[in-house]
Order: structure tokens, then C-alpha cells, then sequence
């Protein structure tokens, strides 16, 4: 099976790298980022993902403007995106879904490794 590739996009070093190497454990190739901005330069240098893992509190460009952006694209518009975010506002939620997204994970609701192991499942 051919390895699947998942961009995460988070401003949090720590959880940035906690991140990466829960997913690399499942055999998944990951591309961080941690601006939107840098999300951006990965995907215009010629990278599909098969999904990305995009917060939404960052400096700079936030998660909206990114995903909005993306799904403005039609290189991008249908690359499946999961906000893992620490926002569990309805209407955060609501609007990211009206953006066509997978997932919409609150950070304080599970553990590192079960945030992992959900996104996962999503490529399947």
C-alpha cells in the first residue's frame, strides 16, 4: 500500500512534533507547518497531501482564511481537511463544516495518540 501523506498545519513546536511522530508511527508521511502561510509555500511546491490537519488559532493567517483559500482552489478545493482545534464554539464548528471539512476535533477532548489515531482512520 502506498504510504499516505498528511500536512499538518500547527503553530505549537511541542505539539507539532508530538503530532508528527504519533502519525509517523502509523506509517504516515508527514509535512509540517506551522504557519498557514508555510502550509501554503508546501502545497504550491507541488505536494498533494491526502489530507491536512489544520488548526485554527494561528498568527498571521488563521484556519479560515486558509481553508478558504484552499477550497478557492481548484488545484486544492477537494483535498480533505480535519480541524483539530482547541475551539469547540458551535459556530466555529458549524462554519468548517459549511467548508466542506472531514473532521472537526476538540484538542481537550482526547489524548495526542487518539487524535492521531482519528485523523488515520480518516484516510482509510
Amino acid at each position: 500500500m502506498e504510504q499516505k501523506t498528511i500536512l499538518v498545519v500547527e503553530d505549537e513546536a511541542p505539539l507539532q512534533e508530538a503530532i508528527s511522530f504519533q502519525l509517523e508511527k502509523s506509517d504516515v508521511r508527514v509535512l509540517a507547518a506551522s504557519s498557514a502561510e508555510e502550509a501554503l509555500k508546501i502545497l504550491e511546491g507541488g505536494e498533494r497531501p491526502a489530507l491536512i490537519w489544520l488548526d485554527l488559532l494561528m498568527p498571521g493567517m488563521g484556519g479560515f482564511a486558509f481553508l478558504e483559500k484552499l477550497r478557492a482552489s481548484e488545484k486544492f478545493r477537494d483535498v480533505p481537511v480535519a480541524i483539530v482545534s482547541v475551539s469547540a464554539s458551535q459556530e466555529k464548528i458549524r462554519r468548517a463544516f459549511e467548508l466542506n471539512v472531514v473532521d472537526y476535533l476538540v484538542k481537550s477532548q482526547y489524548k495526542i495518540s487518539d487524535l492521531a489515531d482519528r485523523v488515520v482512520a480518516l484516510l482509510k
